[in-house]
């Protein structure tokens, strides 16, 4: 928690700040600089901001909405889980920084920068955002956002909701949308080269557009490693077999593996996200503790897999197989007290079938639902409380 001289200081900075916009005659105004504070948590909605210097600022969770930020610098800033609704980003400088779970609905950021951006540690001032220099908007929600004029060259929108949004004039050149939402979304006069979208959700007139300029909406750019699959997961099988001490475990990010056969291979633990793997067979697998987050999985097939405790946050499940699935929670305690459960928050599992399989303990918050195939134990239990599309689920014997 800060203490109250921190506390001071940054209100006492903001004060100048106004001053500083208003062009105060008495010369007491000063343009903020809050480079590097750690302003986590911080309640700063509805206050103009505009061209002040946060740059690698932490403002994690931050409650930012309404506010005024155009032409402020916010390179390698950590802007991650914040609350930027309806803000105003106006040719901000967001290179380098972390907005992943960030909250952006209605907010516009016509005219920013959010290429990648590298920041060089100096003594004790260490930037908030990625160390690597990557812009990140991981799992955010974008909708109706204004994105036009936009440097947006690799940056990385996976899992992100972006339906509504305004994509007018910008350069996505090697960005990433791996499972994003851009249902409605507007792309005139985009460039796209290079860009990643499998499994993206795309509206027919949209993904027509898309394939009309040459775009591969289900696997473009995606390295292929399935010459070498079979030796990884016996590496990974050992792994699991000899608790971690010998072996290897699978750890992939973005590869290509359409259609593969899992089936009935062990993959506890592994980790395989933002991946595409779009009618992949992992029928009778176990996939206990594994994370498969924000990958392709349309028409999967996990007839009577094991995905006990399984990561599928911002997955694309759209018609998959999951009948007779296990999808408990993993008791870690042995007693019941602490248990791991099932992760579909964000995912789309519209016309999934899910006969005989438990959503009981599953987490389903903006899980889409619509058009499911159950059976009389498939919801019995659930939290469907903020989950999406289920008033449609399809009940069948």
């Amino acid at each position: 928690m800060m203490d109250e001289r921190y506390l001071r200081a940054v209100r006492d900075t903001l004060v100048k700040h106004q001053q500083w916009l208003l062009r105060d005659p008495l010369g007491q105004g000063r343009r903020a600089d809050l480079s590097f504070f750690d302003l986590t948590g911080l309640g700063l909605s509805r206050i103009n901001l505009a061209g002040a210097k946060l740059t690698g600022a932490g403002l994690a969770r931050a409650r930012l909405m309404g506010t005024v930020l155009s032409r402020a610098d916010l390179y390698g800033a950590d802007l991650s889980r914040a609350d930027l609704s309806g803000a105003q980003l106006q040719n901000v400088d967001l290179r380098g920084a972390r907005v992943d779970g960030a909250r952006l609905q209605n907010a516009n950021l016509q005219g920013a920068d959010l290429r990648r951006g590298m920041m060089i540690e100096a003594g004790d001032r260490r930037a908030g955002g990625n160390a690597d220099g990557s812009t990140t908007f991981v799992g955010c929600a974008l909708t109706q956002a204004i994105l036009t004029d936009c440097r947006m060259a690799q940056c990385d929108f996976s899992g992100s909701d972006l339906s509504g949004a305004d994509f007018t004039g910008s350069d996505l050149s090697g960005a990433i949308l791996i499972g994003a939402d851009l249902t409605d979304a507007t792309m005139r006069k985009v460039t796209l080269d290079g860009v990643l979208m499998c499994g993206a959700r795309l509206n027919e007139e949209l993904r027509t557009a898309l394939e009309r300029k040459g775009i591969d909406v289900d696997g473009t750019g995606l390295t292929t490693t399935a010459a070498r699959m079979a030796d990884l997961i016996s590496e990974h099988q050992r792994w699991v077999d000899k608790d971690g001490k010998k072996g290897e475990r699978i750890e992939l990010q973005r590869i290509d593996l359409r259609g593969y056969s899992f089936a009935n291979q062990l993959l506890c633990g592994a980790v395989m996200r933002f991946c595409g793997l779009r009618g992949a067979d992992f029928s009778g697998a176990k996939l206990a503790m594994a994370d498969l987050s924000f990958c392709d999985l349309r028409d999967a097939d996990f007839t009577s897999a094991d995905l006990s405790g399984c990561n599928l946050e911002g997955a694309n499940l759209t018609g998959a197989k999951l009948w007779r699935a296990r999808l408990r929670g993993v008791d870690l305690s042995g007693d019941g007290s602490r248990v791991w459960p099932t992760n579909f928050t964000n995912a789309r599992l519209a016309g999934a079938d899910l006969r005989d399989a438990s959503l009981a303990g599953a987490l389903l918050t903006g899980t889409d639902l619509t058009g499911i195939k159950t059976s009389f134990a498939t919801l019995k239990g659930a939290d469907l409380s903020k989950a999406a599309g289920r008033q449609r689920a399809a009940v069948s014997a």
